[in-house]
């Protein structure tokens, strides 16, 4: 009996060395792109996308094109792009067209780059939006990253997240965007600013330039030149007007 008791004994000190093991090389930390990294080495970034109906296809599909085309340079190392909408149903676009979205806010899976679309409704309707706002509360505390295009300025700076940071919008709109959010330092001159982990751009047909930048960071020069190039866009950081708040060699 003494015999079969040590040799239980063993064989559950053995299980629970083992279990050891494995936790102390288990990897809980939250980095960019924890959601999907795998066994095999591959680095997969989820970045949402979060829309309501009347979003502005160039503020949508400009960097969903940029960082969707990453897993062209690298299979392993990309960003994983998705839609995500309140209710996950079909929407319309302001100029027309009928989108169907991956995710609902019950369903989306973990975001490391939150991207903010302008909709026609961003600096009024949406801000209204209760669960529009109480998702967006939620989600970007945790994200690595955070992008606005054009007025989605507006929903990111409701919930005080740019609050004593410095950040842009759509050209016409900055006055106001300035009125309404007096604790930002707004700029006027240039097209982006990089403050923290937030991105902020003026939008329209250059909504392509936060995304690149951001590869840039994230990747290297040579893969937002060569995402850039696939896309036939003459892409070079130094000649865009920007800002990375903190960095003295930013162009204005």
């Amino acid at each position: 009996m003494k015999k079969f008791m040590l040799l239980i004994q063993t064989i559950l000190l053995t299980l629970l060395m083992g279990f050891a093991a494995w936790y102390s090389n288990f990897d809980d930390k939250t980095s960019l792109g924890s959601s999907l990294k795998d066994a095999g080495g591959s680095h997969i970034i989820n970045a949402g996308f979060v829309c309501l109906d009347k979003v502005y296809n160039s503020e949508l599909m400009a960097p969903y094109d940029i960082l969707q085309h990453t897993v062209y340079r690298d299979p392993k190392n990309y960003v994983n792009c998705f839609i995500v909408t309140p209710d996950g149903e079909p929407f319309t676009s302001s100029e027309g067209i009928t989108i169907i979205p991956h995710y609902s806010f019950d369903n989306a899976p973990p975001i490391d780059i939150l991207i903010i679309p302008s909709t026609e409704n961003s600096m009024e309707i949406d801000l209204k939006n209760r669960r529009y706002m109480e998702w967006l509360g939620q989600t970007i505390p945790s994200a690595d990253y955070v992008m606005s295009l054009c007025d989605g300025a507006f929903p990111l700076a409701a919930g005080g997240a740019l609050n004593g940071r410095t950040a842009t919008t759509f050209p016409g709109d900055r006055d106001a965007f300035k009125k309404m959010f007096p604790e930002i330092d707004v700029r006027y001159d240039v097209n982006f600013v990089v403050d923290g982990k937030y991105i902020t751009a003026v939008g329209g047909a250059l909504s392509y330039e936060p995304a690149l930048y951001l590869v840039e960071k994230l990747y290297s020069r040579e893969n937002a030149e060569r995402t850039a190039q696939g896309l036939v866009i003459d892409w070079d950081l130094a000649n865009i007007p920007h800002l990375v708040v903190g960095k003295a060699t930013a162009r204005q």
